[in-house]
């Protein structure tokens, strides 16, 4: 079995993350509060998030969004690399 490089998982399931948090900075800005709103909620059932949702993002929130999403998304991935890694060599 191949062994999985935790820098490359890393890094990919950063970029991933950015990627995706790009994605819902768009989707926020151009789909009304509202149907927002209802989205969010049905995707955390039995939460209601409409009183904390905001349509007023700024450059700097996004970019600490951003980098804090890639940090801990990196960290993530480097830490299920070495996992599978090991488990895989314990499983053999």
């Amino acid at each position: 079995m191949e062994k999985l490089k935790p820098n490359v998982v890393a890094l990919s399931l950063g970029l991933t993350s950015v990627i995706l948090y790009l994605l819902c900075l768009i989707f926020v800005s151009v789909i009304p509060i509202g149907m927002m709103g209802a989205f969010v909620n049905n995707l955390q059932h039995s939460m209601d998030f409409t009183g904390m949702m905001t349509q007023n993002i700024n450059f700097i929130g996004s970019l600490v969004g951003i980098i804090g999403w890639f940090i801990i998304s990196a960290i993530s991935g480097y830490i299920f690399a070495v996992a599978y890694n090991w488990t895989a060599e314990k499983l053999r």
